[in-house]
């Protein structure tokens, strides 16, 4: 099983900016199927809308599990790294995420280990089995 970030800074949250958000990861490896693990916010296009880019897969995460959703684990991190400090323009906030980020981007190791917890491996794995997706 790989494992990718994609960061993708976007105007506004709905489902529209969604699809557009998930084009990114399905143009990477376009022969791939990308099983992108999302909470059930509703701005999220659910798993087997047609909106959504060929060959992408949602595995919803159950409702009310913050503590399994690797983006929230993420996000704690980088607001350790930008805590207590004053950002005079959205430009600069963004500057100063990046050396959090670029861990996940260049390290697909770091990015898994944010999914390390057993429900989620095994949700993946089963999620794989019933959609015929070979994990690699």
């Amino acid at each position: 099983m790989g494992g990718q970030a994609h960061f993708t800074p976007i105007p506004s949250v709905n489902q529209q900016w969604d699809r557009a958000y998930l084009k990114d990861p399905a143009g990477t490896a376009p022969d791939a199927v990308h099983v992108v693990i999302c909470d059930q916010a509703g701005f999220h296009l659910k798993d087997g809308d047609p909106r959504l880019p060929e060959r992408v897969r949602i595995l919803a995460l159950p409702a009310y599990s913050p503590e399994l959703n690797p983006c929230g684990q993420a996000w704690d991190i980088v607001r350790d790294s930008i805590g207590n400090r004053v950002f005079t323009t959205v430009r600069r906030l963004r500057k100063a995420m990046v050396p959090a980020l670029k861990r996940w981007r260049d390290d697909a190791g770091s990015v898994l280990s944010l999914i390390g917890r057993p429900w989620l491996a095994l949700k993946t794995q089963e999620f794989a089995a019933n959609a015929n997706i070979t994990l690699v």
